[in-house]
């Protein structure tokens, strides 16, 4: 019997199981079948799961009916194959399945190699839980290890290639077009907080292969360890928004050495002496503030009449604008009822400061030697966000992937409507897989080349997908290359 028939049958059979991990966790609890009523003995039949989401604990049941003869593969069998109907199907076993994405992993509903040989009319019915919280986002490809015996013969199956998204964390700040792969392989990083070309936010990028970047939209990033076992690596970025403005929150008069400030009263020599009662005015930055009672820009008195050390009262807080100079001055308000105003300005002259000051508490020092504190303060928002990539070493020849992407022509790009893609393929490969999809992974054009050898040349129309930023996959066995595309229709 062909077996390449059987493993093309097995991937239309499969293509719809849940990624499972090799690894099984006994957390997950054990699901138990659960099956719509009345469907026949000997079909195939699956249940379907939802894709997982970033950070978010999942745990789904799938349950799914095996067939007892090759009739149900022949009437489901994909274009172009023979599968032939009436022989027997001795037993279908799921050996293993690698590459579920961290944090996830899975319980069966009996042991591994999970084997379903259940003779007529017993049913071949099953079902996995799987569970845990993915630790990354992105699209899988998930390798199934399978074998099935037709009449005594047993085909093991090539590793079935099953895809499962993990969706982004809504509080991402970056996200990934792939998170792991076949060293070595390329990671494409998207920026999900733009600084819109403000000065004032930055990036540091830590890719944990040896490299890290300041740039907000880095280059792609290779990596390859050589240590020829998987390894699972974590890559962070740090973004530091720096625009947020100066505040000025507070101003006391902290000393007065000369007694520039006293609340002298009357005519000589009818002269009294007291606490002051000191007001502020500031200007600068659109702001004109005077504090004295009598000004009536305040009602009410300003609740200042002592001497040093005083706290001044006044609208506020108040925001500095950036390259503005702001003049400061103490009052003493000597005015009484029924006298003439004969307020006095203490320290001898204003003190002058800006934003540039920066963030603390601050003193000031007049011409009369008075000390005024002022406390500005100013907020750096700091944002850390870790995803993590895993890389497998599959043994592919690193000289041809060089190949490829050595040779790999995508323009124009940014493209409006018609996406030219070009490379060359080398004539020892059999299967290669074009796709596009969104940054959530969902597919919008796939193509299999088969046997297609030499130069590739495809024009792709995406004049009616929506503005985005899309990524290219090419995939070499298990061997995957990726491509920013910004589509900008107009």
């Amino acid at each position: 019997m062909n077996t390449r028939i059987i493993s093309s049958t097995l991937i239309f059979l499969f293509i719809c199981l849940m990624a499972v991990s090799e690894t099984i966790n006994a957390q997950c609890a054990v699901c138990t079948v659960t099956l719509p009523p009345g469907i026949p003995a000997d079909t195939i039949y699956l249940d379907t799961l939802p894709s997982a989401d970033k950070n978010v604990y999942y745990e789904e049941s799938m349950s799914f009916r095996l067939p007892h003869t090759t009739d149900p593969l022949a009437a489901v069998a994909p274009p172009g194959t023979n599968v032939p109907a009436g022989l027997n199907v001795d037993h279908f076993v799921i050996l293993s399945v690698t590459g579920l994405p961290p944090g996830l992993s899975w319980i069966g509903d009996r042991t591994v190699p999970m084997k379903y040989d259940e003779v007529a009319p017993a049913t071949r019915d099953g079902c996995i839980t799987l569970c845990g919280t993915p630790a990354a986002s992105g699209t899988y490809t998930v390798n199934v290890n399978i074998e099935i015996q037709i009449q005594g013969f047993v085909f093991p199956s090539p590793p079935v290639p099953l895809e499962f998204i993990v969706k982004p964390d809504s509080n991402a700040t970056f996200s990934l077009d792939s998170s792991s792969g076949c060293a070595p392989f390329p990671v494409v990083f998207n920026n999900l907080m733009p600084s819109n070309s403000n000065a004032g936010i930055s990036y540091f990028w830590a890719f944990n292969n040896g490299t890290t970047s300041t740039l907000e939209n880095p280059d792609t990033v290779w990596y390859d360890f050589g240590l020829m076992q998987d390894t699972t690596v974590a890559v962070t970025q740090q973004v530091i928004i720096d625009t947020f403005p100066y505040i000025l929150e507070a101003i006391v008069v902290h000393s007065d050495p000369g007694n520039t400030c006293n609340d002298d009263i009357g005519i000589a020599p009818f002269i009294v002496t007291g606490a002051p009662e000191m007001y502020i005015i500031l200007s600068g930055g659109g702001n004109n503030i005077n504090t004295d009672p009598n000004f009536s820009l305040l009602s009410g008195s300003t609740g200042n009449n002592e001497y040093p050390r005083d706290t001044m009262i006044f609208p506020g807080p108040i925001v500095l604008s950036q390259g503005q100079t702001y003049s400061l001055e103490i009052w003493d308000d000597d005015s009484l009822i029924g006298s003439v105003n004969n307020d006095d300005q203490c320290g001898g002259g204003n003190v002058q400061f800006s934003s540039a000051i920066g963030a603390g508490v601050h003193t000031l020092t007049s011409s009369g030697g008075m000390e005024i504190e002022i406390t500005v303060s100013h907020f750096v928002d700091t944002v850390t966000y870790v995803d993590s990539i895993t890389v497998q070493y599959c043994n592919v020849p690193v000289n041809y992937i060089n190949q490829v992407n050595r040779t790999l022509q995508v323009f124009p790009n940014p493209v409006s409507d018609i996406l030219n893609v070009q490379f060359y393929i080398n004539s020892s490969v059999e299967n290669v897989e074009l796709m596009i999809t969104d940054l959530l992974g969902r597919k919008v054009f796939g193509q299999q080349l088969k046997n297609d050898h030499g130069e590739y040349n495809q024009q792709i129309d995406l004049s009616k997908n929506p503005n985005a930023v899309y990524i290219l996959h090419i995939r070499i066995g298990n061997d995957l290359l990726h491509r920013k595309i910004v589509l900008k229709n107009n």
